[in-house]
């Protein structure tokens, strides 16, 4: 048994190290994935969890905006790209439409994704609001009926 035993503890003890410095490794990349990130003017945008791969529970809420798509998915393909990048996954939860002033400190959030389905916009408003820069601004989030 001891054979066994000590057998076992030289085996397992370089594979526990392994996979503890590789799991540091993805939840640093998930913690330094950015939350928010829009243009301004209208926009396209969508609310997306992004997550380490097999592991839901160890997730983080995002906001992507972006002025110039034809549709929402182009959005959705940009921050999978991003995600990729860190060796996160992702997981979209709808989308919608978004109007960012930034001179009058203003966001107004809106409508649906035919594609995506409706992002929850409440749910985003906090999410912009968690995030510094846009904790100031006056934001806007309209249910508009079409749930």
């Amino acid at each position: 048994m001891d054979k066994v035993r000590k057998l076992l503890l030289t085996t397992w003890r370089p594979m526990i190290t392994v996979a503890r410095t590789s799991c540091e490794a993805k939840v640093k990349n998930l913690v330094a994935f950015p939350e928010v990130a829009i243009g301004e003017g209208k926009l396209k945008y969508i609310l997306a969890k992004v997550y380490i791969h097999g592991e839901m529970g160890q997730s983080k809420t995002v906001v992507r905006g972006v002025s110039r798509v034809k549709y929402h998915l182009d959005v959705y393909d940009q921050l999978q790209k991003e995600a990729n990048k860190f060796d996160l996954c992702t997981q979209c939860l709808g989308g919608g439409i978004m109007v960012h002033d930034n001179d009058k400190n203003y966001i107004k959030i809106y409508g649906r994704s035919q594609t995506l389905g409706k992002a929850d916009h409440h749910e985003t408003r906090e999410v912009l609001y968690e995030d510094c820069k846009y904790s100031a601004y006056k934001i806007d989030a309209e249910s508009g009926g079409q749930d």
